[in-house]
């Protein structure tokens, strides 16, 4: 198969485009015919080894001391499922399926296991629509549910509230019963309103961290780490 390769760590001219070793599906895997692929910041970091602060080491020790293990980068993926394993569960060949993988999407082949971030796709998005989502939505979910713990009733500040992983944010705090105030430019207001925000700062007027009303969580999205 096809694939974009990234022999090195380096700058976006050390990928290429060549042949790969098409994957077979294990005991509990679907085999998934790519159809597109995002390629995100995480995508970013480990073509470049441009892990923050002091997990410089850390990352290349769980990517690859000397050149990446995986050659194969790609996570957010949409494609449909061709094979499976004897013990994979939920699907059948010929699923639109999206979703979220360790790494391996940007080919035209990815195995990923049957109970793994991969779900059915709606008619109604296209794969180019869907590779677009697992990124900034999984983020989210995961910083406001597991690690913030957000509850119902609690304050949230959101900064890059119209952004990737924000607006996913807006929106999977207001699922939690949160009271969301989303900071983001004046011309994006409309766009985090309608995605459920109580409250809106424009980060060019004011400074959101100014404000006198507590917060329960500030989620920065755009902040330096």
């Amino acid at each position: 198969m096809k694939a974009a390769l990234t022999p090195r760590y380096g700058p976006p001219e050390t990928v290429r485009i060549g042949d790969h070793p098409t994957p077979s599906p294990a005991s509990a895997d679907v085999l998934v015919r790519v159809a597109a692929a995002a390629v995100t910041t995480a995508d970013w970091r480990m073509r470049a080894s441009a892990f923050p602060g002091g997990l410089w080491l850390p990352g290349r020790m769980m990517t690859g001391l000397f050149r990446p293990r995986n050659p194969v980068l790609g996570s957010a993926f949409a494609g449909t499922v061709t094979a499976l394993g004897p013990d994979a569960k939920g699907f059948a060949a010929g699923d639109r399926v999206f979703g979220f993988a360790p790494h391996g999407a940007h080919a035209e082949y990815l195995a990923i296991k049957s109970d793994a971030a991969i779900a059915p796709l709606p008619d109604r998005l296209s794969f180019e629509d869907a590779a677009a989502l697992p990124f900034g939505a999984a983020s989210a979910l995961v910083f406001l549910r597991d690690i913030a713990g957000l509850a119902s009733g609690e304050h949230i500040l959101i900064v890059g509230a119209s952004g990737a992983t924000g607006s996913y944010a807006v929106q999977i705090a207001k699922a939690l019963g949160a009271e969301v105030t989303a900071v983001a430019s004046a011309g994006n207001e409309d766009l985090v309103r309608s995605l459920g925000a109580d409250h809106f700062v424009d980060y060019r007027a004011a400074d959101p961290l100014a404000v006198t009303a507590g917060y329960d969580v500030i989620f920065d999205t755009v902040g330096a780490t």
